[in-house]
This record gives structure tokens, sequence and C-alpha cells, in this order.
């Protein structure tokens, strides 16, 4: 049985007259070396997506729901025949109003009652994650049928309050606690909130701060406020590498965010001290260490406070150890080639120093290399064995071939006229149905729909021209 395989690429075209955007999409379809008959037909089609948007307690001025509900409103289906409702009684509300909950609903007053309706109705409500619990309780007459809702609410946020901010404008401490009027209100939505606030006031430099929650924590509590003591602004006044012997000052500098005030040069520009990137650059220094085979490197840091508590020395602490050289390379798991074979072509060679970047070039070698055999998800692997006692370390890259996959189909949809099927295919002109897929080609073909210069290259404004590999199944699931 063949296996197919579909890619597909997300293209934007550049419009100049800004009129919008053009969306479009690229297919491959690839099936396995071992079914190299396999035939998927074209199809072309449009997708999208659309949102909605919650409702807000009672204490929010009405929304079109509710207004529309109190206006008859407009049934989502139609219901199957049933007893008429007579009517609709909601109990147990305090914060959310009645109209809210209704407009919630699709059975009301005067429409045929329909149990599967009113299911969805209930599953609604829930969603709305104001209610901890409803009871519903259907009563059928001769008449027809009365509906009792008993609803037990969550505590809703009635105000969010900030008190002793003297550098911070309350809009920005709102924005970070993720807290607004109308939200459920509940222990650990507030704590998180207080931890965000913490980091916000540290990446100001702002180091000592201290927020408490004075309101929103007991029973019965519906206004939330914190008190912050905000403390000084920390600024760095000098940093220093002290241990470092294998490499200079000014190059481990270059390598942190931290800036210190350039002999005074900027004592309040650029250089606020947080201890959130003082520990990042902590671990970045660590990281560039072990990078080049300083696998005992340790690295921290200290601060030394002004007289006045405002200006910070900071001091990194370097214990570099020995480095660690390479012992022996070797490759487990291939078939196609033996490892004698490839082994003369990698990067790594015995005796030579470790070096991280050096490790990745191979991978992307082994990966390439069957890649451009049609193994294209191939996984490649290397594995570093310590050996501290000589400070030597083993290199195992571990290949997992996979299948070889051939292209079967290749597929063109663009959302829009602008653009030509042939002007999307040329960048990928090297793919043709029925050849073997190499992977490098599908980059190279990806990078010249990035750079022709005809769709989007900004991410801020869309996602960017990209090929991907799918199962098949996708592509009778995908639309069009």
């Amino acid at each position: 049985m063949a296996l197919m395989f579909m890619t597909n690429t997300r293209l934007k075209r550049r419009n100049s007259i800004g009129r919008g955007i053009a969306l479009g999409f690229i297919t491959l379809v690839s099936s396995s070396a071992f079914g190299p008959n396999a035939v998927v037909p074209c199809s072309y089609g449009q997708g999208g997506a659309g949102g909605g948007q919650a409702g807000m307690p009672a204490f929010n001025e009405p929304t079109f729901k509710e207004r529309m509900y109190e206006a008859g409103g407009l049934p989502v289906r139609e219901v199957r025949e049933g007893a008429v409702i007579l009517s609709v009684k909601v109990e147990g509300n305090q914060s959310v109003s009645e109209n809210f909950i209704l407009s919630q609903m699709q059975s009301r007053e005067d429409r045929a009652f329909d149990k599967e309706t009113f299911n969805r109705d209930i599953a609604a409500l829930y969603r709305t994650n104001l209610f901890r619990k409803i009871d519903s309780y259907p009563t059928e007459t001769p008449e027809g049928v009365h509906i009792r809702l008993i609803v037990s609410e969550r505590p809703i946020i009635k105000s969010v309050d900030f008190l002793g901010n003297e550098r911070v404008d309350e809009g920005p401490l709102k924005k970070h606690s993720g807290l607004q009027k109308g939200d459920p209100l509940d222990p650990f939505s507030l704590n998180s909130a207080r931890g965000r606030l913490i980091e916000y006031y540290q990446d100001q430099g702002m180091n000592q701060v201290d927020i408490q929650i004075i309101k929103g924590l007991k029973p019965g509590e519906r206004e939330v406020q914190f008190l912050i003591n905000e403390g000084p602004v920390e600024r760095i006044n000098t940093i220093r590498m002290i241990g470092n012997v294998e490499f200079k000052e000014d190059l481990l500098k270059a390598r942190i965010k931290s800036r210190d005030s350039r002999m005074g040069l900027t004592s309040f520009a650029g250089n606020k001290c947080s201890d959130a990137k003082l520990a990042d650059d902590r671990d970045g220094l660590l990281g560039y260490y072990r990078s080049l085979g300083y696998f005992d490197a340790r690295v921290d840091y200290q601060k030394a406070y002004s007289e006045a508590g405002d200006f910070v020395d900071v001091t990194f602490v370097i214990s570099e150890g020995k480095r660690y050289y390479i012992n022996s390379v070797s490759i487990i798991g291939t078939k196609r080639y033996q490892p004698s074979e490839l082994i003369p072509h990698m990067t790594m060679k015995s005796d030579a120093a470790f070096l991280q970047v050096n490790k990745m070039k191979d991978e992307k070698f082994l990966r390439d290399l069957f890649g451009a055999q049609g193994h294209i998800f191939c996984d490649v692997e290397g594995e570093v064995v310590y050996q501290p006692n000589n400070n030597r370390v083993d290199i195992v890259y571990h290949v997992r071939e996979g299948d070889v996959y051939r292209a079967s189909d290749i597929r063109v949809n663009i959302d829009g006229d602008h653009t030509q099927r042939r002007v999307v295919l040329q960048p990928l002109r090297n793919l043709r149905p029925g050849q073997t897929i190499d992977s490098r080609e599908l980059e190279n073909g990806e990078r010249r729909l990035r750079y022709s210069t005809i769709f989007n290259t900004d991410p801020s404004r869309g996602d960017l021209p990209s090929v991907s590999v799918q199962p098949p199944e996708r592509m009778e699931d995908d639309s069009f």
C-alpha cells in the first residue's frame, strides 16, 4: 500500500495599492517509493475561520445579544415541533443579570421546547465561565413547559485597583496583571497576576518591589486591590568578570544583555538592573562556555549596592574548568551507507576540541545527505558521551533514515486572482511529479518563494511562505 504525503505552503501576496492581501497555498503530494504509481487528484477551494465574543456580567452595559433577546431574537436553527415554553425562570444569580443568562439561550418563551437545543443552552452558559453549577428543571404541563434554572455563580471581579504605584501608570499594570472587570475571581488567578506584576517591576529595575493582595482573597469580596511598595530603581554602575582565563572580559560582556553606565556616561540610560535579566545573562555565559567544550564551567553573579541603594556593581564569577576534546566519532542506525564512508566527511574529528557548532553542522550534513535520497523524514541526533576522568567526549550520531518518498502530484491554490499557478511553481522548478523528493530542494524552493518579492516577507503582516510535509489523510480532510 502506497503511503502518500502532502506539502502545504502558505503564501501572502503583497498588494501595493493597499486593498488587501491575497492568500494562497501550494501543495505538494508525495508518495512512498514503494508506491510509485499512486496518484492523488488535485482539488481547489478556500477555508476560513470565525470567532465570537463572550457576554459580560450585569454591571456592564447590555450587549447587542441581550438587546436582541429583549426584542425577541432570532433562533439559531429550526426546532422540532413540541410543547410550547410558557416561562423561563432564573434563580440564584446575584452578579450576573437574568437578561444576560437568557440571552445565551435559544430556549425562550413562546417557542417549542426542544431537548437538544436546551442541552446546548446549558453548555453555552457553562462556557461563559461565570457559573460553578447550573441545575435545570423543565416541568411539562398540559398547557406547555415551564423551565426553572438554579445557578451557582463564580465570584466575579467588579473592579481592579492598584495602590502605592508612583513610577508606573495604572494602564501597564492592568495590562500585565491580566485581570479586568467581569472576569471570574479565584485565588489562583490573583496570585498569578501578582507574580506577573512583580516580574514587570523587576524588569523595570525595581527588584526590591513588594506587592500584596489586600482585597479579593476573602469570601464575598468582589473588588481586587493590590498594595505596591515599588522600592528604588536599581541601575548598574559597573559590570566585571572574574575567573575568566581563556576569554577576555570584553568578549564576554558582548554576550550579555545587561549594560553598565559606561564609566558614568550613561548613568540613567539603558542600565536598569533586572534580576531576571542578570539570571539570563548568567545562563547565557554558561551556555557559551559549554558550547565550546567547557562542560565543567560554572557561572554566577554578585551585586554590590551603593550607599543610597540605587546603583549596583555587578560581578560575574566564572570557573572555566578544563576544555573537553573529542575521543571518537561514530554513526549508528544507517543502512544506506557504511559509517566508514561518512565519518571522513564529518566536521567533528578525533582529538579536536569540542565545538557545538560543528556538531550541529554534522547533524545537518547527515540530514541533507539522506534527504537528497528521498528520506525526507530522516532524523539525526548527536549524543555526547562524557568521560570526565580524562576530559574527553565520544560523539555518537543516531540516524533514523525513514522511508524514501516521491512526489505524485503538485497542488497550487491561491485565494485571489493576481498570481498565476506557473508563477508559484517556478521556485519549485526542480521538483516534478514522479521524482524522488529532495529535502534540500524543498528548502531551496521555500527560500526562493520568500525572496521572490511577490509574497509577504514581513512576519508582522501574516504567515511567511513555508513548505511542510503532511500525512495523506490530511489531504482528504483539508478544505482548499
